[in-house]
C-alpha cells in the first residue's frame, strides 16, 4: 500500500474508532514469528467520522503502550481508518505507461476522477491489460493530510512508520492463508465491528466494490469485558435490529455487484464476516436462510483469538 520509510521492526496496528488491535512479530510472514497480540480500547471522542479529533489522547495511549512493551525504534505497519478509504476500479488509456499511472491519477483528480476529499494519497493494483495497451486498475485513495498526521504521531512515540495499509486487504490476506477458498470465487468480506461495517467484494483477488456504514448505536452503551462486547442500552433489541439492517445492506451490495458490476453474469459466491460485532453468528444464520453461503472468521488455528485484520497485516511482505 502506501510506503513511507524503510526501517527495522515489526509492530502492527489496526486502527478502529473504538480500539487499536496490535500484533508484535519478529519479522514478516512467518507464523512462528508472533511475539504477542492484543488490543487497547480507545475512548469516545478521540476519533469522529474517521478523523482524529484528540491527537494528544491518542499519543498518550500509544506512547504508553510503546514504553510498556519497549517498542521504540521498531517498524510500524498500520491501517488507515476505514471511513475515508476509497477503493475504485478505473480504466487507463493505452498511451499511459504503467510507471506513469500514479502521475496520471493525480492529474485526473477533480476532472474525470472525483473523490470525497482533497490532496489524496494514491496506490493502485493492475487488474488487466488488453492487447491494445488499455489497462484496468483498482485504486486505493486516502486523504494525505490525515495519513501524515498519523505518521507524525506514531513517530513521536518512537515507532518508525513503514507502510499504511487498508483493513480489507489485510483481512483478505488472512482469509487466503487461513480459510478454505476456491479459485474464481466472488468473495464479500464483511468487516463488522461495533463502530460500523465495511463490505468489500473481491474478484480474482482484487477489491472491486467497497462500502462503509457507521453503526448508529450509542458507543457508551457497549460494555467491554475480555475483548467482548455486550449491550447495556435501555432497548435490548437495538443490536438485533441493526444486525437485520446490516444483513439487508449485505444483500443490497450483493445485488449491486451482480447487476451493476457483473451485468448479471456472476454474483457473490461467499460472504465471510469478521470483526468484534457480537451477533455475527446470527448474521450468518440470517444469510444462510436467504440461501447465501456465509461463514464467520474462526481464527487461524496457530493463533486462536487473533482477529483476521491484524493477523493479515502481519503477513504483509
Amino acid at each position: 500500500m502506501f510506503s513511507l520509510i524503510k526501517q527495522s521492526g515489526r509492530i502492527h496496528f489496526i486502527i478502529k474508532t473504538h480500539v487499536i488491535r496490535f500484533l508484535h512479530s519478529k519479522s514478516a510472514g512467518g507464523k512462528e514469528d508472533l511475539v504477542e497480540a492484543g488490543e487497547i480500547p480507545i475512548p469516545k471522542g478521540v476519533w469522529a467520522d474517521g478523523r482524529l479529533q484528540d491527537p494528544e489522547e491518542l499519543f498518550r495511549i500509544v506512547g504508553s503502550l510503546v514504553e510498556e512493551r519497549e517498542w521504540k525504534k521498531k517498524q510500524l505497519y498500520f491501517t488507515v481508518p476505514d471511513h475515508s478509504v476509497v477503493i475504485r476500479m478505473l480504466d487507463i488509456p493505452a498511451e499511459v505507461k504503467e510507471e506513469e499511472i500514479k502521475g496520471y491519477l493525480y492529474m485526473q483528480v477533480g476532472d474525470t476522477l472525483h473523490l470525497p476529499f482533497d490532496n489524496p494519497s494514491f496506490d493502485f493494483a493492475m487488474i488487466r491489460e488488453e492487447e491494445d495497451g488499455k489497462k484496468t486498475i483498482v485504486i486505493f485513495a486516502y486523504p494525505e493530510i490525515q495519513m501524515e498526521e498519523m505518521s507524525r504521531l506514531f513517530e513521536r512515540t518512537g515507532l518508525k512508520p513503514v507502510v499504511a495499509d487498508i483493513s480489507a486487504l489485510a483481512i483478505h490476506r488472512a482469509y487466503l492463508q487461513s480459510m478454505s477458498n476456491e479459485e474464481g470465487e466472488h468473495l464479500l468480506l464483511a468487516d463488522w465491528n461495533i463502530d460500523g461495517c465495511v463490505l468489500t467484494v473481491f474478484r480474482d483477488g482484487a477489491p472491486v466494490v467497497h462500502n462503509h456504514t457507521t453503526c448508529p448505536l450509542s458507543f457508551e452503551q457497549w460494555k467491554r469485558t475480555d475483548g467482548c462486547y455486550t449491550w447495556s442500552g435501555d432497548d435490548p433489541a437495538e443490536p438485533s435490529r441493526y444486525t437485520m439492517d446490516q444483513v439487508n445492506e449485505i444483500e443490497r451490495v450483493m445485488a449491486f455487484y451482480r447487476y451493476s458490476v457483473m451485468n448479471d453474469e456472476a454474483g457473490v459466491t461467499k460472504v465471510m464476516i469478521t470483526g468484534d460485532w457480537p451477533d455475527k453468528d446470527r448474521a450468518v444464520d440470517l444469510l444462510t436462510e436467504r440461501n447465501v453461503k456465509a461463514e464467520r472468521w474462526c481464527g487461524d488455528e496457530a493463533y486462536p483469538g487473533v482477529e483476521a485484520d491484524v493477523l493479515g497485516l502481519s503477513w504483509r511482505q
